[in-house]
């Protein structure tokens, strides 16, 4: 398994609108992530144990994580409607911490994926496709979830 840093670094070098990357937002890149390798590797690329919020999967680790790591800054701002808004950036240039990620090809491949399943989509659409997972479609809120379980439920075949 990934470190979550890593991924959050992936994620802040590759994702093509870095100004769209709120914390929620990049929490629900980490979970899709988890989910899509979930179901085609039968596990996920992080440690994180899901929660289904009221908004969805939802956990602070990535909050957490970004907040710890000095080569990662917090950024407070406002949305275009005036709402306060922060998002996670990074202290160094791309090429210092892009030496330091520890991934393989296959959860890169994944993260790819999940940064062109979701780069063109506004926030109503990324809800609307984070929602549209099985593990939200299927649980109930408040509840943990099991990614892998789930995934195994579903019987895809990749």
């Amino acid at each position: 398994m990934a470190k979550i840093k890593d991924v959050i670094y992936y994620f802040l070098i590759n994702y093509p609108y870095k100004e769209e990357l709120s914390k929620t937002r990049l929490t629900k890149l980490v979970y899709l992530a988890d989910w899509e390798n979930s179901l085609r590797h039968g596990e996920q690329i992080t440690k994180i144990k899901w929660f289904f919020d009221h908004y969805g999967p939802f956990v602070p680790d990535v909050y957490e994580t970004a907040i710890k790591d000095k080569k990662l800054s917090i950024i407070t701002g406002y949305t275009p409607f005036g709402r306060p808004k922060v998002s996670i950036g990074l202290t160094e240039k791309n090429g210092n911490v892009a030496t330091n990620i520890s991934l393989n090809d296959n959860q890169k491949a994944i993260l790819d994926k999940i940064i062109e399943d979701t780069k063109y989509l506004n926030w109503n659409d990324f809800i609307n496709h984070v929602y549209s997972t099985y593990p939200i479609t299927s649980q109930k809120r408040y509840n943990q979830l099991n990614l892998v379980q789930l995934a195994k439920e579903t019987n895809c075949n990749y």
